[in-house]
C-alpha cells in the first residue's frame, strides 16, 4: 500500500512537529502525521511489499509521503505505540488543533484515551529526552575537540592484523580475569597462564579502544558531512545544538505533566521559553544542571504519580474490535 491509498483510509492527520508544540520559526516547515485503517483485503493479503533488504513485509504498519515529512500509521501499529506511550504518538491523542482531518472513529478512539497513559511515561520521555542529551554532549564534543586524524592500529600499540579474531575478543571481555587462559588456551594452545592471561587481556583492551576511536571518528565525519547549514550555524553560535535542547527540555517536562496529570501538553504552554532556548537563551551548563534535577523528579513523581502502571491494554483491545465491527460491517 502506497502513500495515496492510504490517504483513502485516514482517519485522523494533523501538522506535527514544531507547529504543533507552538514553538515554529519563520523557515520551519510543515510536518504530517496520521492514521489509517487499513482496508479489509489488505488482511488476507500474504505479501504487501519489500522493505529496504528486499525482503517481503507481511503486513502494512506504516507509510511514508515521497518527498515530504508525512507519516501515516496503520491503527494497530498507532494503538501499540501509543500503548507504549511513545512521545511522538501518544500526543495525537491529546492534538486540539492543526487537524486537517478527523473522523467519527478518531473521536471515539480519543474519547478513550485514559486506556493508553500510564506510568510507562516516567521511562519513555526521559529516554527519548537522554537520547537528545547524549546527541547534544556528543556534538559538543565535536564541536570543541574534533577529531584531527583517522585513528590507525599503530597508534594503539596493535599491528597491522589483529591476532586475535572479533568473536574471540568479545569472548575474552566477557569472561572473568582467571578464565581467559583457558579459552585462549583452548584456542591457541598456550599454557604459560601466569603470563598470557593479562598479555591476552591487554590486547583485547587495545583492540577495543581502537574500535571505539575509530566508530567516533566515522561517527564525526557523517555528522559533519550531513550537517544542516543552519544547524550548524547554531552549534557554532551557542556551543552545542539548541534545537536538541529545546526538544530536551520540552520532552522532560511533558513527561511529568503526564505523571502529574494524566494529560498531555501538546501545544506548550512555554512555547516562549522554549523559543528562547532556541535563542540560545540557556546555557549549556544550565540544561545540564536541569536534566540532573529532572531525572530526580521523575523518580519522585513516578513514585506519587496515581497513574496506572501499564496501559489498559485489554479495554484497548476491546476498543479495537469496536471500531473494525464499525468500520468492516463485521461481527467478530
Amino acid at each position: 500500500m502506497n502513500y495515496d491509498e492510504a490517504l483513502k483510509h485516514v482517519i485522523f492527520r494533523y501538522v506535527s512537529g514544531s507547529n504543533a508544540y507552538g514553538t515554529e520559526r519563520e523557515d520551519s516547515d510543515k510536518d504530517y502525521r496520521g492514521v489509517f485503517i487499513a482496508p479489509l483485503s489488505e488482511f488476507f493479503r500474504l505479501y504487501v511489499g519489500e522493505d529496504d533488504d528486499g525482503a517481503m513485509k507481511l503486513s502494512v504498519q506504516q507509510v511514508e509521503k515521497p518527498g515530504e515529512d508525512e507519516t501515516l500509521y496503520e491503527l494497530r501499529k498507532f494503538l501499540k505505540l501509543a500503548a507504549d506511550c511513545n512521545p511522538n504518538i501518544i500526543e495525537a491523542l491529546f492534538v486540539d488543533r492543526l487537524i486537517s482531518h478527523r473522523s467519527e472513529i478518531w473521536n471515539r478512539i480519543q474519547a478513550h484515551r485514559e486506556l493508553f497513559v500510564s506510568k510507562k511515561a516516567r521511562f519513555t520521555f526521559s529516554g527519548y529526552a537522554i537520547a537528545q542529551l547524549k546527541r547534544i554532549r556528543g556534538h559538543r564534543g565535536y564541536l570543541l575537540n574534533p577529531p584531527s586524524h583517522k585513528p590507525t592500529r599503530e597508534e594503539f600499540g596493535l599491528k597491522a592484523n589483529s591476532i586475535i579474531a572479533g568473536e574471540q575478543r568479545r569472548t575474552v571481555l566477557s569472561l572473568k580475569a582467571d578464565m581467559v587462559v583457558d579459552a585462549y588456551g583452548q584456542l591457541q594452545q598456550v599454557v604459560e597462564a601466569d603470563i598470557v592471561a593479562p598479555a591476552i587481556r591487554e590486547e583485547v583492551e587495545k583492540e577495543r579502544r581502537y574500535e571505539q576511536a575509530l566508530k567516533s571518528f566515522n561517527a564525526y565525519q557523517k555528522w559533519n558531512k550531513e550537517r544542516n547549514p543552519a544547524r550548524k550555524e547554531l552549534e557554532a553560535k551557542f556551543g552545542f545544538d539548541v534545537k536538541h535542547a529545546m526538544h530536551l527540555v520540552r520532552l522532560l517536562r511533558m513527561g511529568a505533566e503526564i505523571l502529574e496529570t494524566g494529560q498531555v501538553h501538546v501545544y506548550r504552554p512555554d512555547r516562549e521559553e522554549l523559543r528562547g532556548i532556541l535563542r540560545g537563551e540557556w546555557s549549556y551548563d544550565r540544561l545540564e544542571i536541569y536534566a540532573e534535577e529532572m531525572d530526580v523528579k521523575f523518580t519522585e513523581l513516578y513514585e506519587t504519580s496515581t497513574l496506572r502502571d501499564k496501559p489498559d491494554r485489554k479495554g484497548i483491545e476491546a476498543l479495537y474490535r469496536l471500531i473494525c465491527e464499525q468500520h468492516y460491517g463485521v461481527k467478530l
